[in-house]
């Protein structure tokens, strides 16, 4: 009982130790916005736009063929809220984060801030497994546009994996430069 104990233990620290958070970036464009996020290297890129919401993948496991990762980011992108669920951006990305607080375990919020085009609200939780940092962004002076960033791995990686998270929150999510004439 002991030897198998033991055993779990070692298996349990080798795993969370093997996985170092990444040393190298590159930048990743996020098509078909031109915006840009630092990119682990070995990393995997994916995108699924679906009519008004743009959804971008990056994550240490390849999801072809819409397989589950464990540790990564995704930002979805809504836009014409107002239309699609019949309320402002702002009280979307409000209620949304209404319903978590009452679902999961939350960790830490941090209030409203202002980034220029966008607002920006964050939710940390842990859920089941996971752990999970939402960052939550309206469009400023009335912009119909939601942003949902989720940037999360499994409780026992989170540690290795934060320093990732936090290079990767400084995305830039359209290139203005492309829409300007």
């Amino acid at each position: 009982m002991i030897k198998a104990l033991t055993a779990a233990f070692l298996l349990i620290s080798c795993s969370t130790f093997a996985q170092k958070p990444p040393s190298e970036f590159e930048t990743q464009v996020l098509e078909p916005t031109g915006g840009k996020i630092p990119r682990p290297k070995d990393w995997f890129y994916a995108e699924g736009h679906q009519g008004s919401v743009y959804t971008w993948t990056l994550s240490r496991e390849d999801t072809t063929g819409n397989r589950p990762y464990t540790t990564g980011v995704r930002i979805q992108t809504f836009v014409g809220v107002k239309q699609g669920a019949g309320k402002t951006a702002k009280e979307f990305i409000l209620d949304f984060v209404g319903t978590k607080k009452k679902e999961v375990k939350v960790l830490k919020t941090c209030d409203e801030t202002s980034q220029g085009l966008f607002t920006r609200v964050c939710l940390e939780t842990e859920e089941g497994p996971y752990h999970i940092l939402y960052s939550l962004f309206w469009g400023s002076n009335g912009m119909d546009v939601a942003v949902v960033s989720i940037a999360g791995t499994s409780k026992n990686l989170w540690d290795n994996y934060a320093s990732t998270f936090d290079k990767m929150s400084t995305f830039e999510l359209i290139d203005m430069n492309r829409f300007q004439k």
